[in-house]
């Protein structure tokens, strides 16, 4: 058995086994590797064939590759959001002025409303959290977890998530802005610190956190540019399991810049159009792509009460979120699948780059409300 000397430095390690855990626990097999390598504060990853662990520094990854049993052995790599900085909006002329931002209504929101609003349907915004005190999300906030900070509030201190929910699920209270699925139940995920920063096992964790209260949809509006095949394996596991993940393209502008989660094929990615119904150019772009929809100069929910404009994949992934939650009421039998090609199957194409980066088209929520994908 190779030991850790008092002192010595450790290494945080993700290791994937060739060998299946058995319902989710250790075998004898795991049990035996792990103590050959000096695993310490060993943690078995929910939906993943594998742990996380503390390796000394003399145990290189090779010498775990060489034992013949670890199908892959990675770093808890850290994920993020794009640098991004709000523009400040000027407060509402009166305390009952309502908007309705240009993207829910380029995307076709208002016309579902007659007969779709989101209720009942559980949207996990797996982000920086959410400001609940915030007037337009106070009625739509359900609950949520702090995977940064077990135990602490799930609130949000950067913003970011405020932001993203608001255009999910902005309450019609009469003032304010309204969301694309205004009556749709929100839960905050907090994996992003007050920097915006977080890492693979956070989204892993919050993954399986969705998976046990039974979320519908999820918004994963952060990326890496690093490949885990560790949190492939748990976002496949999510969308075997019935969860809609919808994962932001990135904000790398340019063709092949899509970030991961995003590049999953189990994920539905989205990248940003602006208002004329172009590429925006800040948007990462690619082969990935399934489907456009606005991220230039939106208008939502921040911290504190206020309401900021942000741009970026992070807004367009927030208005595909709210569109599925309104396709989701109206078609509660449809399964992941379903839902996922009546998404696609109501589009508007889009003008400036080639279809190979457009995914299906610019996003229409009110087309697909009456479309027929098909099975």
């Amino acid at each position: 058995m190779v030991g850790s000397k008092i002192g010595s430095k450790k290494r945080v390690r993700i290791i994937l086994f060739k060998n299946h855990l058995y319902r989710g626990e250790l075998t004898p097999p795991h049990i035996d590797l792990i103590k050959w390598i000096g695993a310490k504060e060993v943690r078995t990853l929910p939906n993943v064939n594998g742990i996380i662990c503390t390796l000394p520094e003399d145990v290189s990854d090779q010498k775990i590759l060489s034992s013949g049993g670890v199908a892959a052995i990675e770093e808890n790599h850290k994920i993020r959001l794009v640098p991004w900085a709000p523009a400040k909006f000027k407060s509402f002329k009166h305390e009952e002025e309502q908007l309705v931002p240009w993207g829910v209504y380029s995307i076709g929101a208002h016309v579902c409303w007659p007969e779709a609003t989101g209720q009942g349907v559980r949207v996990a915004v797996i982000d920086s959290g959410i400001d609940g005190s915030h007037p337009n999300l106070g009625s739509s906030l359900k609950g949520g977890i702090n995977l940064v900070a077990p135990g602490a509030s799930y609130y949000d201190d950067n913003g970011h998530g405020t932001h993203v929910a608001g255009t999910i699920a902005a309450a019609n209270i009469g003032r304010g802005i309204v969301g694309v699925a205004p009556e749709a139940e929100l839960y905050a995920v907090k994996v992003l610190d007050q920097w915006g920063d977080g890492t693979i096992l956070n989204a892993i964790n919050a993954i399986d956190w969705c998976l046990k209260h039974r979320i519908h949809v999820a918004n994963m509006s952060f990326g890496t540019d690093k490949y885990s095949r560790a949190l492939e394996e748990a976002v496949r596991a999510a969308r075997r399991y019935g969860l809609l993940i919808i994962a932001a393209a990135g904000n790398d502008g340019g063709p092949n810049t899509v970030d991961y989660p995003a590049v999953f094929e189990e994920t539905l990615c989205v990248a940003a159009v602006d208002s004329r119904g172009k590429p925006a150019g800040f948007s990462s772009s690619g082969p990935e792509v399934d489907l456009l929809a606005p991220g230039a100069h939106i208008l939502s929910t921040y911290r504190w009460g206020s309401y900021v404009r942000l741009s970026g994949s992070s807004m367009a992934t927030a208005h595909v979120t709210g569109a599925a939650a309104l396709l989701k009421e109206k078609y509660p039998e449809e399964n992941v699948d379903q839902l996922h090609r009546r998404l696609l199957s109501g589009v508007q194409k889009a003008k400036g780059f080639g279809n190979n980066f457009t995914g299906a088209g610019i996003i229409r929520v009110d087309l697909s409300l009456k479309s027929f994908p098909g099975a």
